[in-house]
């Protein structure tokens, strides 16, 4: 990649601009580097397999006589052109006696063909997707702008060129004149100054592309204003796509943004409508505004669906990790899972079913709500239950795996702020443990031995407070049969627990 960022950029320049000794001296021997990691990828490319197309669909060609044959068919010509090594035929010629001679121009615009390696940048684009991380909006915008750097570095050097072809000592007028007599009193004039001349074309380019024409630097001879004609017809077609694909990224770079002021738009006209006072306006509006993330999480969660198996434990045990390790039984299922034992797939398994199951809501500032037999996390925002204040990542409901109500905390939450809230029901998770113990033994003991010593410690706490409270206990329940009341049709739990 940074061999054809130095092809794109130095070759005009070395072309049309650095054309003397002294400032080649040290691109001389980059060049050389770069021709040599050129030559090295494309004997590799002898040997790397290529996606062919089959009536089953595509598959790697690994033969190696087809793979040389696939290669010269398609870009061996092309690789081979751009190792030729014209800095150093170009270095040569110059050191001989031939060096005046027009051949001496031929040679140094052959150079030009190493330009033909930048058809295979496209190549690395693919390397380039897997490691971004921005948005393919974005990305399409810097392409373009990368894109309209390069034709104007281009175009700014192709008439920079113009100078080689029609040289001073050829007696023809040349557009760099003009220059020449506005600056007969400075040393450093522009047509010797590379970096000056590099700026003026450029600033030409530049106002040729957006269409401005100044008019102050133009064509002389007929050599220029062919070279002119062409520059004209490439920025024109050039900046009309550039120009045309940003806009339209730039219109559907925010298209969920675009979406939910139409909805907001939409919530208003219907509260105009409905003539609602202003504090239920105020509550409407801000909740929707509060909801925007919540409703980017359930795309998420879309998105891990389309996941395999193995990504997707990954996936849910990252994502899930902070919570999942406040919940012991969950916990010990994740830390098998992690373990590399032989049922590390299955809990791993367990784990991704149990995330997948679990259902975002949001509440408004000033709302109730729980139900029983439902474990809960806080996303975001702050509530408060059973005499504290729960904040982001607080759990909940951690004995809803009980069936007996009278062993169970009370579930019942007051919002203080706008809240999101995932939430797994008794019902799902006893569903998911009965699919998964038939083939996950362990699995089975680990919950056995959770809800058993789980619902005996209610029940001591129970009788404590019973017994502190001095009150004769209502109901009591049987210490043989203390672990088969709290699941009522719960498989999991045989009558052996």
């Amino acid at each position: 990649m940074v061999a054809l960022v130095f092809v794109a950029v130095m070759a005009p320049v070395q072309v049309s601009i650095l054309t003397t000794d002294d400032n080649l001296s040290f691109l001389f021997y980059v060049s050389s580097i770069t021709d040599t990691i050129f030559f090295i990828d494309m004997v590799m490319q002898f040997f790397v397999m290529f996606q062919r197309q089959t009536n089953f669909g595509y598959s790697f060609e690994s033969r190696h006589r087809h793979i040389a044959l696939h290669y010269l068919k398609t870009w061996f010509v092309i690789d081979f052109i751009s190792i030729i090594p014209f800095d150093f035929i170009n270095h040569l010629v110059q050191n001989s006696d031939i060096s005046k001679l027009k051949a001496v121009k031929v040679i140094r615009l052959l150079r030009l063909l190493k330009l033909a390696r930048m058809a295979r940048a496209f190549r690395v684009f693919h390397h380039i997707e897997l490691r971004m991380s921005i948005t393919y909006g974005k990305l399409a915008l810097l392409k373009f702008f990368g894109i309209l750097f390069i034709i104007s570095h281009w175009l700014a050097c192709f008439w920079a060129l113009t100078l080689v072809l029609v040289e001073e000592d050829d007696h023809t007028p040349r557009w760099i004149d003009a220059f020449t007599l506005k600056e007969k009193d400075m040393i450093d004039k522009t047509k010797d100054t590379p970096w000056k001349l590099y700026i003026t074309c450029l600033y030409f380019t530049s106002y040729t592309i957006t269409s401005v024409g100044y008019g102050d630097i133009g064509p002389a001879n007929i050599v220029e204003t062919i070279c002119c004609t062409i520059m004209i017809v490439i920025s024109g077609i050039s900046w009309a796509i550039v120009l045309g694909q940003v806009c339209g990224t730039i219109a559907g770079l925010n298209q969920e943004e675009q979406d939910f002021r139409s909805l907001m738009d939409e919530l208003n006209s219907m509260m105009q409508d409905r003539v609602m006072p202003g504090l239920m306006r105020y509550r409407v509006r801000s909740y929707f505004l509060s909801s925007k993330l919540a409703q980017r999480r359930n795309r998420h969660k879309r998105i891990v669906h389309q996941l395999s198996p193995g990504l997707q434990g990954e996936v849910v045990m990252m994502v899930n990790r902070r919570w999942m390790s406040k919940v012991s039984l969950l916990n010990q299922v994740m830390i098998l899972a992690q373990a590399g034992t032989k049922n590390a797939a299955k809990c791993t398994s367990f784990i991704v079913d149990v995330s997948l199951k679990l259902t975002s809501s949001a509440y408004a500032q000033m709302e109730t709500f729980g139900v029983d037999h439902t474990l809960y996390i806080l996303i975001r925002g702050l509530c408060s239950g059973r005499g504290r204040i729960l904040r982001t990542g607080s759990v909940w409901g951690t004995d809803f795996i009980l069936s007996d109500t009278r062993l169970t905390e009370n579930s019942e939450t007051n919002a203080l702020t706008y809240i999101e809230v995932t939430a797994l029901s008794r019902e799902d998770f006893v569903n998911l443990v009965d699919k998964h113990c038939e083939k996950n033994l362990e699995l089975r003991r680990i919950v056995r031995r959770y809800v058993g010593w789980l619902a005996l410690q209610r029940y001591i706490m129970k009788e404590a407070k019973q017994a502190r409270a001095a009150a004769p206990a209502s109901e009591s329940l049987a210490n043989g049969s203390v672990v088969t009341k709290f699941s009522e049709g719960g498989s999991f739990l045989g009558p052996e627990a």
